[in-house]
Parts: C-alpha cells; structure tokens; sequence
C-alpha cells in the first residue's frame, strides 16, 4: 500500500462562525457511532520551580491522569483511571453489572459494587460542548493515498463502509486557531477553572490540533504564567496538556463480573480514591460498606 503523501495545506475561515465541533464530527464520521468505542483521554501537568535568576532548576514535578472509556452503542461498559505522580500509581476499573456497576482495585479479580452511576466522562456531552467552541481559521493537511476504514487488526468492519474503497483525498490534520476565550471554554468542558481564579496564574499559550489515523485525536496543551508556590514564593513553571482519542472496536469478549461480598458498597468514584489513598488497593477489604460489612 502507497504511503500517503501531503498534498496542500489550506486555511479553512471562520467567517461563517466555523465550531470546533464541526471539525471533530467531520473526522470522525468514518468511526461511526453504533457498536463498541473506546475513549483514551490522557491528561498531564508537569510543573518546574525554579528560583529567579538560577541558572538550574529543581526536577520537574509530573501528574498524569490517564482514562480508558469502552462504550456499547453509546453506554458505557468498563472503565479504566490511572493516576501517575510522584507517589506510587493509583489505579481502578470500572465495568457494567447487570443494570448498574462495580469498581476494582485490583485488575478486576475482584469487584465491589458501585451505588452510583459513575461520572467517568460522557462522551456525547463532550462531543456537544466542542460544537459550542468557536473557531477562527483551521489550517489542514490533505493526503493522497489509500486509508484503512476497517479499524484496527481483528476488529469488526465500521458500520456502513463494508469493502468500499477508501476515498483518495482525506483529511488528516488540522492545527486550529481560535481566540483565548474560545479555549478557555474548551478548558472548562474538563472543569480547568483558569482564570476563574482572580489568585490564580494566567494562561500564558495554548495549542489545538486533531488529527485522524485509526482513531481520531484531540489534542491541545497550554501554559501558565509564572506562579508562586505556597511554600517559599519560588517561581513556578506549569505546563498542562490534554489528548482525547475516539476508535472503533470490535466485538469483545471480556469477563463476567462477579461482586465480593466482602468489599465495601462505594457510594461513587471519590470514594473509591478514598480507598486508594487510604489504605492502596489492598485496603478495601478492611473498609466497612455503607451497610456495615
């Protein structure tokens, strides 16, 4: 198969207030939106303190909260969250049981019931907020060549291409302009309250950008302004970063879930990080439920 090649790069305008929804829907249309997707959404903080003038600078400080998203026609079905730092890694599952769910901590050998449905992320929510967010200009990538529709190795074919031949221009990616108040909205789909804060650091720079392969990628990071940390007014560097990856599945087997009694009820997903940071993934069997067991 030819590898595709670059052809133009054209500069769509926003005169007709062009949305960055419109966009994402535009390269994501091939996915389609029945039968199994998975959402990664990926975010990172990586902070630096360094005192004026140095010429060093202490070791950066990184967070990564890092979420695996499996829907069933637009349910959810299991869930992965992730939290990286500097301490040692948190990690839960989440999956459907019957017509509620069950948490684990421990890989899924063993699941304790979850009494709320969990606020994990809500992907046609996020796909209607970007339909909100203004775009200024769009410049994109046109590629010749052939393109796989047919997802990943082993997995089903999408949902209304069967064997058609791939088209032989597609886009593949765009870097998005927008204003700062545009994309202080796209921060706060995720509740990144900057600048809600008259105290806090101010948005410094920001990128956007999507790009479509086997699965279609939003992409954007941004920095704040230097900061003093609480604790010895030392300048502090922040650079934040999200990525949010939507693919195609195929039919999946996974196992039965099946609740241990003698894991806690949890009454939603902080009281799983409660657990976690309490006593770590061990630490669940010693926790009584909302029931007292």
């Amino acid at each position: 198969m030819p590898l595709p090649l670059v052809t133009a790069r054209p500069v769509v305008s926003s005169d007709q207030r062009l949305s960055l929804g419109a966009l994402y829907r535009e390269m994501r249309a091939g996915l389609g939106d029945a039968g199994r997707v998975r959402v990664t959404v990926e975010f990172q903080e990586r902070t630096l303190a360094a005192a004026a003038g140095e010429q060093g600078a202490a070791e950066p400080v990184s967070l990564v909260l890092e979420t695996f998203v499996e829907y069933e026609d637009r349910v959810l079905d299991r869930a992965q969250v992730a939290l990286y730092g500097p301490g040692q890694p948190q990690r839960f599952l989440v999956a459907r049981h019957g017509s509620a769910y069950a948490y684990s901590l421990d890989g899924g050998e063993r699941w304790g019931r979850l009494v709320a449905h969990p606020r994990i992320f809500d992907l046609e929510e996020f796909e209607a907020e970007l339909g909100q967010i203004v775009v200024e200009d769009a410049t994109y990538d046109v590629l010749d060549g052939s393109r796989d529709l047919q997802g990943p190795a082993g997995s089903e074919p999408l949902a209304g291409t069967g064997d058609a031949p791939a088209p032989e221009r597609f886009v593949d990616a765009l870097d998005v302009s927008m204003e700062r108040e545009a994309f202080l909205r796209l921060l706060r789909v995720f509740s990144a309250d900057v600048d809600d804060d008259p105290d806090a650091p101010a948005l410094n720079a920001f990128s956007v950008s999507l790009q479509a392969a086997d699965d279609v990628s939003l992409q954007y990071w941004w920095s704040l302004s230097d900061s003093l940390s609480e604790a010895d007014d030392v300048p502090l560097k922040i650079r934040c970063s999200v990525s949010i990856r939507v693919a195609a599945l195929g039919t999946e087997e996974t196992d039965a879930v099946r609740l241990d009694q003698a894991l806690p009820d949890v009454a939603d997903l902080d009281g799983v990080w409660a657990i976690l940071r309490h006593d770590g993934p061990g630490g669940a069997e010693d926790e009584p439920g909302p029931d007292g067991r």
